[in-house]
């Protein structure tokens, strides 16, 4: 009689701390679309669960959940949805527990040489690469020192590939990638030339110069893009490389923005699934001119989706613009309320946006004919630019049982 009273209290006790770990999340997908690859982001204070480790079930699946932290410091549990249909709702269960099984499918880095020094701005001799994730330039280190792995920061998710140079460019260049595997770790390692060859990866894809390439941070002085070039110091790092979302965050510290200096501070993120990169800006002071955009191509058709009843709008390019001569498509958004004005200069295609009490958030997005989804045609690239922007118009909404 005993030994049954004991093993009832033991299930008593297990179905309450079941109770006081677990939530029931129910998610509302309002399109008339299917949402594949989604990440649902809720806040955490939102959340009444205790301290720990745990994960979700999606879809009888077990999902990682992961803690990020946003441009404005606010706290997000995330975690990955495979699929919601259109016009239906899914519960979704966070419980304690760890989704091990889960692949990894994004990632970020920061790598740059050691063992060896700088001879002027170049870095010489002998060397091996770390990984510190961190790292504090003065504003005049230059283009082409041989330190910095592929010379910035890099960002991917199992769709596509980034970097950008932290330097006096800074611009965002892209790596076409035909597989879904992480990739940029191999990236790099054995030269800087290496990788704008074909391999059975893919290859960088883009020819950026002195053009914004996709989605650069610039200022517009009235009749060109103005890359962040001019800066007293910047700190790069790696706040989040996670398995649904990596990230990479700098602050620019004294940005000479058209002869008005600031601090900038830029949040770039990708989500598993997802080829485009979401960018948020947070300026000390409001820059009525932020700009941005992609480089302009004598080979590519311009299209332009600027509707003011669209909560989101964007500029695109299409045509065979790679560097290994292929069709490719590059496209950004941005809130249509934060577009000033849609114009051009000699090198590109350029967006002037408006900030909203300092902040900017902007999505940049290229496909290839040669990726693992190949995106070969326009009226292929148009159905990507469509599922986008219907994502960005009309957000996943959910409910947390209480």
């Amino acid at each position: 009689m005993c030994k049954k009273l004991f093993l009832l209290c033991l299930f008593s006790l297990s179905l309450i701390d079941v109770s006081l770990t677990a939530q029931t999340i129910v998610v509302k997908n309002s399109s008339r679309q299917a949402i594949v690859d989604y990440t649902l982001e809720i806040p955490l204070n939102e959340l009444d669960l205790p301290i720990g480790n745990y994960m979700a079930v999606v879809n009888d699946t077990d999902v990682p959940v992961e803690i990020i932290t946003d441009i404005k410091g606010k706290q997000l549990a995330i975690l990955p949805v495979n699929k919601i249909d259109a016009g239906s709702e899914l519960a979704i269960l966070i419980k304690q527990g760890t989704a091990f099984a889960y692949p990894k499918r994004t990632y970020a880095e920061l790598s740059h040489k050691t063992g060896g020094r700088f001879d002027g701005h170049k870095y010489t001799g002998g060397y091996s690469w770390v990984k510190p994730n961190y790292i504090k330039l003065p504003g005049t280190f230059r283009d082409h020192s041989y330190y910095i792995k592929y010379e910035g920061p890099g960002w991917e998710s199992d769709k596509a590939a980034f970097r950008f140079y932290l330097d006096n460019r800074n611009a965002i260049d892209v790596f076409g990638k035909k597989i879904s595997d992480i990739v940029l770790p191999a990236v790099g390692v054995d030269g800087f030339d290496n990788y704008h060859r074909m391999a059975d990866w893919g290859m960088d894809n883009m020819t950026v110069g002195a053009a914004l390439g996709i989605g650069s941070i610039a200022v517009w002085n009235g009749q060109k893009a103005v890359r962040v070039e001019k800066k007293d110091s910047l700190v790069c790092y790696i706040p989040a490389d996670g398995k649904i979302r990596s990230q990479v965050e700098t602050v620019y510290y004294g940005w000479d923005a058209n002869g008005e200096k600031c601090d900038l501070t830029s949040l770039v993120s990708i989500d598993a699934g997802s080829r485009a990169s979401r960018m948020e800006l947070h300026l000390s002071k409001d820059i009525d001119n932020i700009a941005t955009g992609m480089t302009m191509n004598k080979n590519t058709e311009l299209i332009v989706g600027n509707d003011r009843n669209s909560e989101w709008s964007y500029i695109a390019t299409f045509g065979r613009q790679s560097l290994n001569d292929d069709m490719q498509g590059l496209v950004v958004f941005a809130r249509t309320r934060q577009i000033k004005e849609i114009t051009k200069d000699e090198l590109n295609h350029v967006l002037v946006l408006k900030p909203d009490n300092g902040y900017v958030e902007y999505y940049f997005m290229p496909v290839w004919e040669l990726d693992r989804e190949p995106v070969a045609t326009k009226d292929d690239f148009t159905r990507c630019i469509d599922e986008v922007l219907s994502r960005l118009n009309n957000p996943v909404t959910y409910n947390i049982k209480k």
